[in-house]
């Protein structure tokens, strides 16, 4: 049975970025013990140095391949995850919440 595929998004721009990267990785190891193949953005093939705008682009391409999104805490202080929710929620993704809301829990 294949997997669903989960996006995470959490906040990145002016945070630290390798507790960013921590962070992520976490988040997707629990996703993948959460049953889901987990879609980080980090992995996106954008090199950190390009601007964010590239990086959008990337990241709502892999968005778009995913049957699900997970909103990490804090992602309401990031333009770029607003973006991504409005998307996923448009496009009929599951929105699970890292705390809150629907946590993947409650799947």
């Amino acid at each position: 049975m294949k997997k669903e595929k989960i996006y995470i998004s959490g906040a990145i721009a002016h945070h630290d970025l390798e507790d960013r990267k921590v962070a992520f990785a976490l988040c997707a190891a629990y996703c993948r013990f959460c049953g889901y193949e987990p879609v980080n953005p980090f992995d996106n093939g954008v090199d950190q140095s390009e601007d964010w705008r590239v990086h959008m682009k990337a990241d709502m391409k892999m968005l778009l391949e995913c049957d699900a999104i997970c909103m990490m805490d804090g992602w309401e202080q990031s333009k770029g995850c607003k973006l991504e929710l409005d998307v996923a929620s448009s496009c009929g993704l599951t929105v699970y919440y890292e705390s809150g809301v629907r946590t993947i829990q409650e799947r």
